[in-house]
C-alpha cells in the first residue's frame, strides 16, 4: 500500500509514527472536535500517544496543503481471533468529497493488517445515512445511565 493515493484534488496519506510530531498542530485541532464530542472516552493527549508510539495509524486528508481530515486506524483482535480495522476517530470537513476514497485506503490498510472487516462508532446517528450506500450496517447501539455519586 502507498502511503499516498490522490482522488483528484484531495490526497490521503497515512502518517508514519515518526512524523506525527511534524504534523500535530496541524491535526489536533481537527482531533479535538471529535473529542470534545465523544463522552469522556477519548483525550487528546492519549491519542497522540498512541499515534507516536505506533499503536494507532493517523491517515490525512488534504486538498493541497491544508488537512480537511483526519481518521485514526487501530487493529483490534477480538476474544474469536477475528481481526477488525477499528476507526478510533472520524473528524473533519467536507466529507462527500472524500469519504469513498477514504473507505476504499482504509479496505486496503485493513486487508495489509489482516483484518476481516472495518469497524467504528459514531457520536450522531446521521453517520448511518452516510455511510449505508457503502455497505455499512449497525450492529451496536451504545447506551449509557449515570450513576450518581
Amino acid at each position: 500500500m502507498n502511503m499516498e493515493t490522490k482522488f483528484d484534488d484531495i490526497s490521503i496519506a497515512a502518517c508514519p509514527a515518526n512524523m506525527v510530531g511534524l504534523i500535530w498542530n496541524r491535526v489536533a485541532p481537527i482531533i479535538q472536535r471529535v473529542v470534545d464530542r465523544s463522552p469522556d472516552d477519548l483525550t487528546l493527549f492519549t491519542i497522540q500517544e498512541r499515534l507516536v508510539s505506533g499503536k494507532n495509524l493517523l491517515i490525512t486528508i488534504a486538498r493541497g496543503s491544508e488537512i480537511i481530515a483526519v481518521n485514526v486506524l487501530d487493529v483490534k483482535v477480538l476474544d474469536s481471533g477475528k481481526r477488525i480495522l477499528y476507526i478510533q476517530v472520524t473528524g473533519g470537513d467536507d466529507l462527500d468529497d472524500w469519504m469513498p476514497q477514504f473507505l476504499d485506503v482504509a479496505k486496503a490498510i485493513g486487508k495489509d493488517y489482516n483484518c476481516t472487516e472495518i469497524r467504528g462508532m459514531t457520536a450522531r446517528r446521521g453517520w448511518m445515512k452516510k455511510l449505508k450506500q457503502y455497505g455499512w450496517e449497525e450492529t451496536f447501539h451504545t447506551i449509557r445511565c449515570d450513576i450518581g455519586e
